[in-house]
């Protein structure tokens, strides 16, 4: 049995995109690689659509659960400020109060899409949480069952 649901949306500003659904950052179409924290912080920062979010609010959000230093957001904002090149200033400081993102970004993306039923194995592995791992550049054929585990792993 197939089920609609809505696809995450893809921000567009400029050249820039970002690929909720995909986890993705591109620059004229091609992919800014972007670590999975630092991904995160650029989701919520677009999604609240150019108001602040303060610092505790994406160390929430990005980090559930987790005591994390101020410096970790730091190293991650300059990551993204270095992905943006020369579009650096998009991340916006609110000295000692949080972020935002400028520009007028738009949705460019928000259609049904069809889902797999629970019982197919694809659609638990996209609902897999977001890691801080590099994204594999290639597929490893045959070795679903291992990756599954170390995922489960390094999950815990």
């Amino acid at each position: 049995m197939r089920t609609e649901e809505i696809r995450p949306p893809v921000y567009t500003f400029r050249s820039w995109e970002i690929d909720l659904a995909r986890r993705e950052l591109r620059s004229r179409g091609t992919v800014v690689q972007l670590g999975g924290r630092a991904f995160e912080i650029v989701a919520e920062l677009v999604k609240a659509a150019g108001e602040l979010v303060t610092k505790n609010d994406l160390m929430e959000r990005v980090w559930p659960g987790a005591i994390v230093e101020d410096n970790a957001l730091q190293v991650h904002i300059t990551a993204i400020r270095k992905a943006l090149g020369p579009d650096r200033g998009l991340p916006k400081t609110a000295f000692g109060r949080g972020y935002r993102l400028l520009g007028a970004w738009t949705i460019a993306q928000e259609a049904p899409v069809r889902s797999a039923s629970a019982s197919d194995p694809r659609r638990t592995a996209a609902k897999r949480p977001a890691t801080n791992l590099p994204v594999a550049t290639s597929e490893l054929i045959g070795r679903g069952s291992a990756i599954d585990h170390l995922q489960e792993l390094l999950n815990r």
